[in-house]
């Protein structure tokens, strides 16, 4: 797991020198004045969402397998973790952070949308995470990284949204602001 030390800093500073700038000048350009929670969030989600494909999609060991797994049994992988006997670092990486590392995307959706309804957060978490579980099947299938398409993960990180979701909820009864 030594990749997760290797947050693609530098990625996340090249993409922002270029959209900082380039997003002053549409502000200036259209007269956009203080929304400045808005920019910061904006700017949060773009390094999050980096970071999250570089977690997901770069290649976590340089050995690759011909085999690809695909698990579209529901709870199978949960199970599995829940009934492990080894290192209980493993089964709280892999149930907690699955949960954990896609709750910002509900706070973020909240922050940067009008309205969202819960409905909406459920596709908007499904949608997200079926991206990378795709994108992880046809690049284990290239032989460009070993992950495994898993139903579960699907499951985990929509949880991990629908909580930042009531998270972002509860955080915009307790700090209610005008946004006129």
């Amino acid at each position: 797991m030594k990749y997760i030390n290797d947050i693609p800093i530098l990625l996340i500073a090249i993409t922002l020198m270029i959209y900082v700038p380039l997003r002053l000048i549409y502000r200036k350009r259209h007269f956009i004045k203080d929304q400045y929670i808005r920019e910061i969030t904006i700017i949060l989600l773009i390094a999050y969402v980096e970071t999250i494909l570089y977690l997901t999609l770069y290649p976590s060991t340089p050995i690759l397998t011909n085999n690809v797994s695909i698990n579209l049994v529901p709870f199978k992988t949960i199970n599995l973790y829940i009934n492990f006997q080894g290192d209980t670092l493993l089964q709280i990486i892999n149930l907690f952070g699955n949960v954990v590392v896609f709750v910002p995307i509900g706070i973020f959706a909240l922050i940067l949308m009008e309205r969202v309804s819960f409905f909406t957060m459920i596709l908007i978490g499904f949608g997200s995470t079926l991206f990378i579980e795709v994108m992880q099947l046809i690049l284990s299938i290239n032989e460009v990284i070993a992950r495994s398409f898993d139903v579960d993960d699907l499951m985990l990180n929509t949880i991990g949204v629908l909580i930042g979701y009531l998270i972002g909820l509860v955080i915009k009864k307790l700090f209610p602001h005008n946004r006129h």
